[in-house]
């Protein structure tokens, strides 16, 4: 056992020195984050966009995940929220491949996670000034990976789940419609089918407008350091 979590920390904790460091309360720190918002110059639309960012967070259980792994340290933390962010790339294909999109408990679930993940995005780009700094821009860029692959997982259950496409849809071909969508390219050979459907296919392709959005934020800032650093 003792060998089995040396192996466990080499692989994925490697040499860092905050693995047990302490770090402040993630429900604490969302507040501080709350509070700095409030006392800064923004106004209008981005100042009202930026404080419901913020709140929003409290309603799902990142914080809480970050709260309880954050007593052992920093890099547990982020393991922790690593393997949350796996867990919800892994959930809709559980759903897809045991066929549970039939039930609406399940498809509740999968809206509420993607929420949350919609609503990340979105503070990655209006908060980026007080969300805490990457550990680094490779992670960041991994991160953002896994969160589209989730997104257009989570969509293909809600089109199948809620029969809201042209066709009588497998999972398969319910991944391949949501991955068509979330990239724009649209071939026709599968619709959406009366106005619900049209509403999810609008929300997706906002989702993939965000994405885009995020990229060119996060490779403009890095190259924005490269040439600080030159």
């Amino acid at each position: 056992m003792a060998k089995g979590m040396r192996i466990f920390k080499k692989i994925f904790i490697g040499s860092q020195h905050d693995a047990a460091q302490k770090v402040e309360g993630s429900y604490v720190q969302q507040l501080s984050y709350l509070r700095q918002v409030w006392n800064d110059d923004s106004y209008g639309l981005e100042r009202l966009m930026r404080l419901f960012l913020c709140l929003a967070q409290f309603i799902f259980p990142i914080l809480l995940i970050r709260e309880i792994f954050g007593r052992f340290g920093a890099t547990y933390r982020k393991l922790a929220v690593e393997l949350y962010n796996l867990f919800k790339l892994l959930f809709p294909i559980l759903v897809l491949w045991q066929g549970y999109y039939r039930s609406p408990i399940v498809i509740g679930i999968i809206i509420y996670l993607l929420l949350e993940t919609m609503l990340h995005i979105l503070h990655l780009i209006f908060l980026t000034d007080v969300h805490s700094a990457s550990v680094s821009y490779h992670r960041s860029i991994l991160l953002i990976f896994v969160h589209y692959v989730e997104v257009v997982l989570d969509f293909a259950v809600i089109y199948i789940g809620l029969d809201l496409l042209s066709e009588t849809l497998t999972p398969l071909s319910a991944v391949y419609f949501s991955l068509v969508a979330n990239t724009t390219v649209g071939f026709g050979d599968i619709h959406a089918r009366g106005p619900a459907g049209q509403i999810a296919v609008i929300f997706q392709l906002l989702v993939c407008v965000m994405f885009i959005i995020l990229f060119i934020n996060y490779f403009s800032s890095s190259i924005n350091d490269d040439e600080e650093e030159e």
